[in-house]
């Protein structure tokens, strides 16, 4: 039996082979006739991966929040803001700008015995109106037990800063009764802290 020609390479393989020694293309066709084509395909051998530390698979950037999950954060953080400043407000006011220890009472004339009286103060803000009312009751007068009727014709202050307004005078004050007396104090625009003078006539 004569060697089998290829067609391809022109090399001769043994009888009977199917295929090319040299070149691995078929000898034969299905008639019989040589065939002339290239060697059967061949399998790439597998590459190294491109990131073997990491098992072959490129690094992964890190993942990244969604704009809800961001809003929800910012929102929380704003609440939690406006609960520390309210706590704080309520466990550590500040000092008030108007601080009046106490009211004292001054007239020239001692009307209705009120000289260096005092009452009680108060603390406002800066150009706040305090509403105040003290209640006049005429009074013994001298060493004796005797006891009179006046009458206050106005109220002004010497303190700084402060005026007084909505005066109900003429106040007429039996004697052994009680009157009240009212107005206003208008507050300085500037921070104060002491004594409130009253002059009444």
């Amino acid at each position: 039996m004569a060697a089998a020609h290829c067609a391809r390479c022109g090399g001769d393989s043994p009888p009977g082979a199917a295929f090319c020694q040299y070149c691995g293309s078929p000898l034969t066709g299905a008639a019989g006739t040589p065939l002339a084509q290239g060697p059967p395909p061949m399998t790439p051998p597998p590459m190294a991966p491109a990131y073997p530390s990491m098992g072959g698979y490129p690094p992964q950037p890190p993942p990244q929040r969604s704009a809800s999950r961001v809003w929800k954060i910012v929102v929380i953080a704003v609440v939690l803001v406006v609960i520390i400043g309210v706590l704080a407000f309520v466990l550590f006011p500040s000092a008030p700008a108007i601080q009046v220890g106490q009211i004292n009472v001054w007239s020239s004339d001692n009307v209705c015995g009120l000289n260096d009286a005092s009452t009680y103060g108060f603390n406002a803000s800066t150009g706040d109106v305090v509403p105040l009312s003290f209640d006049i009751t005429g009074a013994p007068y001298g060493t004796g037990n005797a006891t009179y009727a006046c009458t206050i014709m106005s109220v002004t202050t010497n303190s700084s800063g402060f005026s007084v307004s909505d005066v109900n005078v003429p106040l007429a004050v039996p004697a052994n009764a009680t009157e009240v007396l009212n107005f206003n104090v208008q507050c300085p625009n500037s921070t104060f802290s002491g004594d409130l003078n009253l002059v009444m006539a």
